[in-house]
């Protein structure tokens, strides 16, 4: 079994951000502190703690991680190559190529022993099949690891409110698409009253008996004005 990295002994993905690397400190410490475990558990809960104090010493500095993180890709890299050539030499046996070095196989080397092996064909396709199985299932172990720290981080949050601590929330690209979402409904929804007339005339009188409103909306169409206006500039820069 290979060695843990440091991100699965803080039990984080390797996309965390500091937060949520620290966060997860936080409550690793908590839970295999050594003060607060049975006997019997403490040497466990000792060099546990050892562990994870190491993970964080180096994932908690942005130059010490950045450093772990070239190594850690380093090593998967050489670990790839190596497994690479493990698989080309197993199918040098398969085929009889014992006398010569798969590695230096040319294109026309490859087009050859798909016509003289008819199982290389096979054996090609089962290759990008597994590819694509584990590109899946990398993409699917992202996602879950992805939900799993937002709902960790809320799980922390709730504790440190329940402690009586406020909690600054970070602001999220889901809360930025809820937020442009809303505008967007807002924006359709004033429309379609300044269709009919009625509606249009409440508006317009709202508008001019609200001095708060009315600063607020000529803000908002000089912004959108201005937008456009840059935009428009811009494009006709370019074909002038």
């Amino acid at each position: 079994m290979s060695k843990k990295t440091f991100y699965e002994i803080l039990e984080v993905s390797e996309n965390a951000s500091p937060e949520v690397i620290e966060k997860a400190y936080k409550i690793l410490v908590k839970k295999y502190h050594p003060d607060l475990q049975p006997p019997e558990e403490k040497k466990h809960a000792e060099d546990k703690m050892k562990e994870i104090n190491e993970a964080y010493d180096i994932l908690g500095d942005e130059g010490k991680k950045k450093k772990y993180d070239d190594e850690l890709a380093s090593e998967r890299e050489q670990a790839r190559r190596e497994e690479e050539l493990r698989r080309q030499a197993s199918q040098q046996n398969v085929y009889g190529q014992n006398n010569q070095g798969y590695t230096g196989a040319t294109y026309n080397n490859i087009n050859n022993q798909s016509v003289h092996n008819p199982d290389f064909n096979y054996d090609i396709d089962r290759m990008k099949y597994e590819q694509k199985l584990r590109k899946e299932e990398e993409e699917q172990r992202r996602k879950m690891q992805d939900n799993l720290n937002k709902e960790y981080a809320n799980a922390y949050n709730n504790y440190l409110r329940s402690l009586g601590y406020k909690v600054k929330e970070n602001w999220t690209k889901e809360k930025t698409k809820d937020l442009l979402l809303v505008i967007a409904i807002f924006v359709v929804f004033i429309f379609l009253l300044w269709l009919f007339p009625p509606t249009r005339n409440w508006l317009i009188n709202f508008y001019e008996s609200n001095p708060i409103i009315r600063a607020f909306v000529n803000i908002v169409i000089s912004i959108v004005t201005g937008i456009f206006r840059g935009i428009w500039n811009f494009i006709t820069s370019i074909f002038s």
